[in-house]
């Protein structure tokens, strides 16, 4: 049914989300603060950016066209994040739902967003048709 890449890809798909889930309810995660940006905010974006990293290359061999990949990756990393954020509010234990890691959460996923239509020359098309 699928070939090995995919299943490899899939199952990257599911560790990744798996990993970050694991972290998203760690009782006490190791969060050190470097000043305004919190390292905390970096590890989000840095986090979910790798979550549609691989979720788009998951998806590019079972969804065209490729660009269609990289939104459902977009939209699965956006839910994910709120969906972690609204755990965490509900966990009893030391952790809180907070409404800037959902923010750091689509910064990371938009911005692999970008640079796959990017990559891909869409947003250069559609920059092209507006001038």
């Amino acid at each position: 049914m699928f070939s090995i890449g995919v299943k490899f890809r899939l199952t990257l798909f599911a560790v990744t989300a798996l990993t970050i889930l694991s972290l998203s309810i760690m009782p006490n995660p190791p969060v050190p603060s470097t000043g305004i940006l919190s390292w905390d905010k970096v590890q989000h974006a840095l986090a979910y950016a790798g979550l549609a990293s691989v979720a788009g290359w998951a998806l590019l061999p079972l969804v065209s066209p490729p660009v269609r990949a990289w939104r459902y990756a977009l939209i699965f990393a956006l839910g994910f994040g709120v969906l972690m954020e609204l755990l965490q509010a509900w966990l009893p234990f030391k952790r809180s739902g907070d409404i800037g890691d959902i923010v750091a959460d689509a910064l990371g996923g938009l911005m692999i967003y970008g640079l796959a239509r990017l990559a891909s020359g869409q947003l250069l098309k559609k920059y092209r048709k507006n001038v």
